[in-house]
């Protein structure tokens, strides 16, 4: 039987949430001689080759895997695994995601029920736990509209190739995904939202070092915003990056106009469980993030303003 669909996880120093998410890859409903799973390696530092090593001896699906000595970002991980693929429909899943059982076959079932192309969409819950996933519940807070999501679409191979894949200039991380999603929809391509494609992102209890290292990406998500911004000059763009007076007001409401910050985000968080309102803690993080994210693209456009007007 002929591989249909090849699963493209990218990875980089997150072994320990790999091995889970590679073990329900391989446990999925859908006959594991129809899909492969790609884990593209972005020179990880960690346990990553023992994890991969150890998921292709229990799978039943085939699972291969590429190495890179240097870094190369996200987008080139990507598009290493998309080229190698065999599968004609591509599924993005991150090495942080929790897959159902039905999860791949509702995606094939997506592609094979309609005629032309599609982005398929399925929707993308927060979870605390790696043994027992599923028992989260979404809600709205959960809720996104993006066109299309690295960590849960899928879309055929040949689309991704004729769209030209991710643009590797958007290095190592942030807008590759937005920025695919705008071109594969001026192709003409349709956006289908199943809810029974629905998958389980990990996010562990922050941590001091887990934080700075969230507040890192998003810096590094500041920069790429920039070539997102000229890349598209639209205002559709602009509010997806915020960059707008407006987020700026609407984030320092979020945090309180500082009663909320980086400092004391962990105490706050502690609160909002005591409390039995944990998604409070998680717009407040959110918000202090987005404080990070915000100072740091704005910095960068006013010295670009600055640098423009010598």
């Amino acid at each position: 039987m002929a591989i249909e669909l090849s699963v493209v996880t990218a990875t980089r120093n997150r072994a320990p949430v790999l091995r889970r998410c590679l073990d329900l890859l391989a446990a999925q409903s859908l006959d594991p001689a129809r899909y492969e799973v790609l884990v593209a390696d972005d020179a990880s530092t960690d346990d990553t080759r023992d994890v991969v090593a150890q998921a292709q001896r229990r799978a039943r699906c085939e699972i291969r895997a590429s190495w890179t000595a240097q870094r190369c970002g996200v987008p080139a991980t990507r598009n290493r695994a998309i080229r190698e693929a065999r599968g004609a429909i591509i599924v993005f899943v991150d090495d942080d995601a929790l897959a159902p059982p039905g999860f791949l076959a509702a995606h094939l079932d997506a592609h094979a029920s309609r005629r032309g192309g599609i982005v398929c969409r399925g929707p993308v819950i927060a979870t605390h736990s790696l043994d027992r996933p599923f028992a989260a519940r979404g809600g709205i807070l959960d809720l996104s509209t993006a066109y299309f999501d690295t960590d849960n679409g899928s879309v055929r191979r040949e689309h991704l190739i004729e769209a030209g894949l991710f643009d590797e200039r958007f290095y190592p991380y942030g807008w590759e995904g937005l920025d695919l999603g705008f071109r594969l929809r001026a192709m003409g391509l349709r956006r289908v939202f199943r809810r029974d494609a629905a998958l389980y992102h990990y996010q562990p209890r922050v941590a001091p070092e887990r934080l700075q290292a969230m507040l890192a990406k998003e810096e590094e998500r500041a920069r790429t915003a920039r070539l997102f911004v000229a890349k598209h000059p639209t205002l559709e763009a602009r509010f997806a990056a915020q960059l707008t007076p407006a987020h700026r007001w609407l984030n320092a409401l979020q945090r309180g106009f500082g009663l909320v910050h980086a400092g004391n985000i962990e105490a706050w968080l502690e609160r909002t469980r005591r409390w039995g309102i944990p998604g409070l803690g998680r717009v407040l993080l959110w918000g202090v993030l987005n404080e990070r994210y915000l100072a740091r693209l704005w910095s960068h456009v006013d010295v670009a303003e600055r640098a423009h007007g010598d």
